[in-house]
């Protein structure tokens, strides 16, 4: 009986052992190892209905998982019943680390082959670019696969604020139909980031998509980093598909010291070999010249490095509103491709001036100033004409007070309302502003922009300089265009006028006027141009009379800007 007792407890021994082993083999087989990456995107099928999956459109359209996939019941699908120039499907807070490479893995098509971009950015303002910026996919009308490997970039630790983005704008067209399944974006690898010389510039390789750099053509052309470097995976890419005679890629507001020697080097090439000029210029006007202007350079058709060294010049304290600026007009031709990589621009060293003479001037009596009034501007009598678009009509008190103004339509990163107040008010469009172009069939943005303010209350005699300024897609510095606040200044209540050419706006070439623009927004600034504006940090203590916001605020005034295309004389005000 003893010995089958003990046969007994050495089989249910190796049951238990037997199966303890089975349980852990199981457990290691079954769980991702540590070294396995894990898709970062839920409901990456949409077998799950379209649940954590955003659509937006401002045309119209609907987002359903109503077809089948490419291998399961279900996929995403996309209807354009109306196309719009903000079209999106996104997934947003997703955990990303820094300096780390992605890839995204994706199946795709439409029905009419049009394409779509990809963009990897920060969900909320600034939206900074997180590694991928405006990715153009080539889609077809059949199911097919896509991959995008990409590093992270724009921030320094693990954020948990990403948004995924398909953009369908502005290949969209009424009636296309988009589909999309089994979106797989994972960590592949940590990586070292790439040690570049000490340079003033932003971006210099292009690894971070194109921003900080713009592109601006008043022909028609692309600027993607959709092509490798020169010993990189990213390079900047100009593409020219129309000619045109202001053609320029740059950056700016660098800061360049005077009397200095600086070095520019960078590496350039372009399909045809045509050749391209480089400048340093004051970005806003008068655009003074600091050193550098339309040197040409020889460019062939592969990868070459490039050196310009120079002086600046044209001030004489350290600035910080220039421009570094590739022009390739008047050598540009249809077709024309531009690749541009590191570009480092340093400075070398310092020059010592020779002290300048200066000549004993002639004394000569200072006479008694007397005061004299300052008088109300008046417009200069121009013939009326009906053929005008009223912009912006408006009474408004500018006090301390913040709020928030609702947007008629989403900006490209989802925003529906915007901060207003103190030296920056945001304002919707006078009714019958064209949500369409201003270029045709009437020319407005080429004509002439009037402006009146009547003040009606102001606390006291500081001047004020008055401007407007016009956005357009999204709620950035980079995506506006501004009146000369110079123009309109005032130091007592009366009605004031100005005008100027649209083409002198700041920044006209970085808006489309071909298409619609999202809204306006009036600025308070002092006697040197200085916002006064104690909400966002960089204005606070600049303006004259700072801390002192009762030296301009509560300033009640009634403000009409209106739009006149060329010949057509002057305006008709409300």
């Amino acid at each position: 009986m003893m010995g089958m007792e003990n046969i007994r407890k050495k089989v249910l021994w190796k049951r238990i052992n037997i199966g303890l082993i089975c349980f852990m083999l199981f457990a290691i087989y079954l769980s991702p190892s540590s070294g396995e990456s894990i898709n970062i995107v839920s409901n990456p099928g949409f077998e799950s209905g379209t649940t954590n999956w955003v659509f937006y459109t401002n045309g119209a359209g609907t987002f359903l998982n109503d077809v089948p996939g490419a291998a399961t019941p279900h996929a995403g699908h996309i209807t354009i019943t109306k196309p719009g120039t903000n079209v999106q499907v996104y997934q947003k807070n997703l955990v990303l680390e820094p300096n780390t490479e992605y890839q995204l893995d994706f199946k795709a098509f439409s029905e009419n082959g049009h394409d779509l971009t990809v963009s990897i950015k920060k969900h909320s303002y600034p939206y900074t670019n997180y590694g991928s910026r405006n990715k153009v996919v080539n889609l077809g009308t059949s199911w097919g696969s896509h991959s995008i490997t990409f590093t992270t970039s724009g921030f320094s630790g693990t954020v948990n604020d990403a948004r995924l983005m398909f953009s369908m704008a502005p290949y969209d067209a009424t009636g296309d139909q988009y589909y999309f399944d089994d979106v797989i974006l994972k960590k592949v690898s940590s990586v070292t980031p790439p040690v570049t010389p000490s340079s003033i510039l932003s971006n210099p390789g292009f690894e971070s998509g194109t921003t900080p750099w713009i592109f601006y053509t008043n022909g028609a052309g692309t600027f993607l980093d959709d092509v490798s470097g020169s010993g990189s995976p990213h390079a900047g890419h100009i593409t020219i598909s129309q000619p045109g005679t202001n053609v320029q890629l740059y950056q700016k507001y660098l800061t360049l010291d005077p009397y200095s020697v600086y070095q520019l080097d960078f590496k350039a090439y372009s399909g045809t070999g045509h050749d391209l000029a480089v400048s340093i210029k004051q970005h806003g006007y008068p655009y003074n010249n600091y050193g550098l202007t339309n040197k040409v350079v020889n460019l062939g058709t592969t990868w070459e490095s490039h050196s310009i060294t120079f002086t600046t010049s044209g001030f004489s304290g350290t600035v910080n509103d220039a421009r570094l600026m590739f022009s390739m007009a008047p050598y540009d031709a249809s077709g024309d491709q531009y690749y541009f990589d590191d570009v480092i621009l340093t400075k070398v060293s310092s020059v010592t001036l020779p002290p300048a003479t200066t000549p004993t001037p002639t004394l000569t009596p200072t006479p008694t100033p007397t005061p004299t009034p300052t008088p109300t501007p008046t417009p200069t009598p121009v013939p009326p004409s009906g053929n005008q678009l009223v912009v912006l009509d408006v009474t408004h008190t500018h006090t301390t007070k913040v709020t928030y103004v609702p947007l008629l339509r989403e900006d490209i990163s989802g925003k529906t309302q915007t901060k207003s107040g103190q030296g920056f008010s945001k304002f919707n469009f006078a009714p019958d502003f064209p949500t369409s172009s201003l270029k045709t069939p009437i020319n407005y943005a080429g004509g002439t922009l009037y402006q009146r303010i009547k003040v009606n209350t102001k606390p006291s005699t500081y001047p004020v300089r008055y401007q407007i300024c016009l956005f357009q897609d999204e709620i950035t510095h980079e995506q506006h265009a501004c009146s000369q606040s110079s123009l309109l200044t005032f130091t007592g209540t009366g009605t004031y006028y100005a005008s100027q050419p649209m083409t002198s706006m700041y920044q006209y070439e970085n808006i489309d006027w071909n298409r619609e623009l999202l809204v306006a927004m009036t600025v308070v600034k002092d006697n040197n141009g200085d916002p006064v504006d104690n909400v966002y940090p960089q204005f606070v203590g600049n303006w004259l009379g700072s801390p002192n916001l009762g030296l301009y605020y509560p300033m009640d005034v009634r403000y009409t800007a209106i739009m006149v295309p060329p010949g057509g004389g002057a305006p008709v005000w409300p």
